[in-house]
């Protein structure tokens, strides 16, 4: 089953957001499937915050990735090195203030 992974970001600064976004929306062609060795993303998708409801908490980015089974997500969020590396580099050289992620299976409440 199909699942979808939220992710907002909010950095120190505007260097770091464009190195952040650059390096995020590179991931489906960097991670790679351990068994296979082909990417493993469907999708990723991002923009600009844009609401004006003022619920955004301070989030100024947003994407949303797509991946065909809930094994590859988990092995995106706790195993993948790539990912891992983005993460390291997101608390540190990115300057990352805060991070909300979520997940969900379409239809599945």
């Amino acid at each position: 089953m199909v699942v979808f992974h939220i992710v907002a970001f909010k950095t120190r600064s505007a260097t770091g957001l464009q190195a952040l976004r650059e390096a995020f929306l590179a991931l489906p062609q960097t991670c790679l499937h351990p068994v296979t060795g082909q990417p493993y993303i469907q999708i990723a998708r991002g923009g600009r915050q844009m609401s004006t409801e003022g619920k955004d908490r301070g989030m100024q980015v947003c994407f949303v990735m797509e991946f065909e089974n809930e094994d590859d997500l988990a092995y995106y969020l706790d195993k993948d090195p790539v990912h891992e590396d983005f993460k390291n580099k997101a608390g540190g050289e990115w300057e990352t203030l805060d991070v909300v992620a979520m997940d969900f299976n379409e239809g599945v409440f």
